[in-house]
């Protein structure tokens, strides 16, 4: 497996644990949610707070992830926006195509 896909295998996994918190938000007028970092860094337990609107905007492109600042990685991701807390990045190329066919919104 090359290290885009790999990367992008892990990213999708994390993405998969954060729908279910947001999931678990709903309902609940919860200011923050506290999400995993979603680098592609299979031991990273670092943890993202979120607004839930802005959590339903990052997830309205498959091919971008939430990270701690420092995790990003320039080799398959770019980032699209800084914030003290976290980076959004958006996957290019190889690992672009492995976070669209992951994305589990895409079946809804």
């Amino acid at each position: 497996m090359s290290h885009a896909s790999r990367n992008a295998h892990i990213q999708s996994l994390y993405r998969e644990v954060n729908e279910g918190i947001a999931l678990m938000g709903e309902g609940w007028e919860t200011p923050l949610l506290e999400l995993l970092c979603e680098c592609g860094t299979a031991r990273c337990t670092e943890r993202i707070e979120m607004a839930p609107a802005d959590y339903e905007l990052l997830r309205s492109d498959a091919t971008h992830f939430a990270l701690r600042p420092g995790h990003e990685d320039d080799t398959v991701e770019q980032v699209v926006l800084s914030t003290p807390d976290y980076l959004i990045v958006a996957n290019h190329g190889r690992a672009a195509t492995v976070a669209r066919r992951r994305d589990p919104r895409a079946a809804r």
